[in-house]
């Protein structure tokens, strides 16, 4: 399984950090943590110091890390796994697995999950890495590209993902069968959730997660008011055969002001 780390190498594999060579950064952007997350590279060569300079001159966090750092992390674990990542999924879903996992632990079969405007598909790679069959949809083939190669380098031993090109507003694709988990992660389409709704199996969850008016006046995004959701609007698109667990509205761990929605189908 994955164990998230904070260590970088962009000069060979080392166990307990990611290995990205110095010229593949600017295509593997979608590889490293959140720009308000440290990386510590690993000083093991002069492109580590190129490295540093590139990465805070795109306004990342990164400071010069030693090897004895990185031995000290893995003598923490009693059997670290072989397979490290930088990037995180999206937090929220993170949270909402651990307070499922005693229920799906309980069920024969692998649970099924459909992540709904994949991008690139860091969300679904967790999934997938943690046993789901994974349906993942996106609108950008290139998008799509770097879903698949980031199951290829990080969870090559899990379910195939299943990565579908649709536009889901201007289209009318669906999947052939039903889902434990659906995730809804900022592509907000007030004309898509009602749809969203019947792929739920009885029982399965559902899980939105949109920018707000307060985060679109703070930062200019997202550019179109259609992928803001406005105070108290998520409920009234559910059909009622949907049950609402939670909701709620403010300012999360990674500075951004989003709504949140957790429902399940009766």
């Amino acid at each position: 399984m994955l164990r998230q780390t904070c260590f970088l190498s962009v000069t060979e594999a080392t166990v307990g950090a990611v290995h990205i060579p110095l010229h593949e950064l600017g295509a593997r952007l979608h590889e490293l943590p959140p720009p308000r997350k440290a990386i510590r590279l690993l000083c093991d060569s002069l492109d580590a110091y190129y490295a540093l300079g590139w990465l805070h001159a795109r306004g990342r966090q990164a400071r010069l890390a030693s090897a004895v750092e990185i031995k000290c992390l893995d003598s923490d674990s009693d059997a670290p796994p072989t397979r490290y990542r930088l990037w995180e999924p999206n937090e929220w879903l993170q949270e909402v697995i651990e307070a499922l996992a005693p229920a799906y632990s309980m069920r024969r079969g692998e649970p099924t999950a459909l992540d709904l405007g994949c991008g690139s598909g860091r969300d679904a790679v967790y999934l997938a890495d943690l046993g789901y069959q994974v349906v993942a949809v996106d609108r950008l083939p290139e998008a799509l590209e770097r879903g698949r190669d980031l199951q290829r380098r990080y969870a090559p031993d899990s379910p195939p993902i299943q990565w579908v090109c649709a536009d889901l507003e201007k289209s009318d694709w669906q999947p052939h069968r039903a889902f434990e988990l659906i995730t809804l992660f900022y592509f907000y389409s007030s004309t898509l959730i009602p749809r969203v709704c019947d792929w739920l199996k009885p029982g399965g969850t559902l899980l939105i997660e949109a920018f707000t008016p307060e985060h679109r006046m703070h930062f200019g995004k997202p550019a179109s008011s259609l992928r803001v959701v406005q105070l108290g609007e998520l409920q009234r698109h559910l059909p009622p055969t949907i049950r609402i667990v939670d909701h709620s509205e403010g300012w999360r761990s990674n500075g951004r002001h989003t709504a949140r929605l957790w429902a399940v189908r009766k």
